[in-house]
């Protein structure tokens, strides 16, 4: 019972967290990042993603519904700290591909992981396939949060 009470009183007195490398961050909007959830619907499939700007987000949508007729589009905003939306190991890589045989989609949570479900699935020869990374702009900068070691 008085180890729970030092916790409790330790957890309200700080606002530091530590992160999986063992680094303290301060929880302060200096260490924030809004990032953006979508959703589409379409004709053939629901899709979802996340970015780290709203012309990303739109760009995702357009991508992946790309020949198809878009039913609903949602995308709404959060906000979670720098070193976890620039963290890779907690990336999603959704991947699709169409075969002269038929369609087949997934998750997996690498890019070559990726790829190599999109050979082992695919029968005959290839007609399309892509993989979308989640959360990830490639050439947009952003800010890093101050640690503190």
């Amino acid at each position: 019972m008085v180890a729970f009470s030092i916790l409790c009183i330790k957890a309200t007195e700080n606002n530091k967290i530590l992160n999986t490398f063992n680094e303290v961050v301060t929880i302060s909007k200096e260490n924030m990042v809004q990032v953006f959830d979508w959703n589409v619907t379409t004709n053939k499939s629901t899709y979802s993603g996340t970015s780290l700007n709203l012309e990303h987000a739109n760009k995702m949508i357009a991508l992946v519904s790309a020949g198809e007729v878009v039913l609903e589009k949602k995308i709404e905003s959060f906000y979670m700290l720098n070193y976890e939306a620039e963290d890779n190991s907690n990336r999603l890589y959704f991947w699709e591909v169409e075969s002269t045989y038929g369609y087949a989609k997934g998750f997996s949570s690498s890019e070559d992981d990726a790829n190599r479900m999109i050979q082992l699935i695919a029968k005959g020869e290839i007609v399309t396939s892509k993989v979308i990374i989640s959360g990830v702009v490639k050439g947009t900068p952003r800010k890093k949060a101050r640690v503190k070691k």
